[in-house]
């Protein structure tokens, strides 16, 4: 398979946003409307109150990321700059949607299911215990809970998959989404609790 065909697909898949289809079809509201704004996950929780669709939500943002990777990592056995060029644009496509005028999502759905594609369970567990250890050490910072759990990420990568450049060279881009879309809750420092 051709890699511009499948890195288009990868992005243009994961430029759908099924959060807001979910918003709209189910419940109709437009869950931009409430929380912070963000056409993600989090977003049909705070509109709709219902767990049973944000689950759905939050699973349909990852697979997003994990069905084009998944394709070129285990189905085409690309480990070079091709990978990393699917994976990037599947993050992209979430990040920044052309069907929501470039506004997409914070992407942290989709980088957990990018990373299912190319490491099974290891980097979903390695996010998620990071997410739940900067939640509870961090006082109303999410976006830095965001940028500590990826460095916990680059930590694993450095230890568990020195054979595999490949993986810095998605984490780096991934970092890079991650940072541009958390830019505006990164200017105030993080506190912790408990911190005078």
């Amino acid at each position: 398979m051709d890699v511009l065909l499948l890195a288009a697909a990868a992005f243009l898949l994961s430029s759908v946003p099924f959060s807001v289809v979910i918003g709209r079809v189910v419940f109709n509201v437009d869950i931009r409307q409430h929380g912070d704004g963000n056409p993600g996950a989090t977003n049909v929780y705070r509109a709709t109150g219902s767990r049973f669709w944000y689950i759905v939500a939050v699973m349909a943002d990852a697979l997003k990321g994990s069905i084009p990777v998944g394709i070129a990592y285990w189905g085409l056995s690309w480990r070079d700059e091709r990978l990393a060029l699917v994976a990037v644009l599947a993050i992209a496509g979430h990040a920044f949607s052309p069907f929501l005028n470039f506004k997409g999502g914070k992407a942290v759905a989709i980088t957990g299911g990018t990373w299912a594609a190319l490491t099974l369970w290891q980097v979903p567990i390695v996010i998620g215990v990071n997410l739940l250890l900067w939640y509870r050490l961090l006082e109303k910072s999410d976006d830095w809970v965001v940028m500590f759990m990826m460095a916990g990420v680059l930590l694993y990568l450095l230890v568990a998959y020195q054979q595999l450049p490949v993986f810095l060279l998605i984490w780096a881009g991934n970092f890079a989404i991650l940072l541009f879309k958390h830019r505006h809750g990164l200017k105030r420092l993080p506190t912790f609790r408990g911190a005078a």
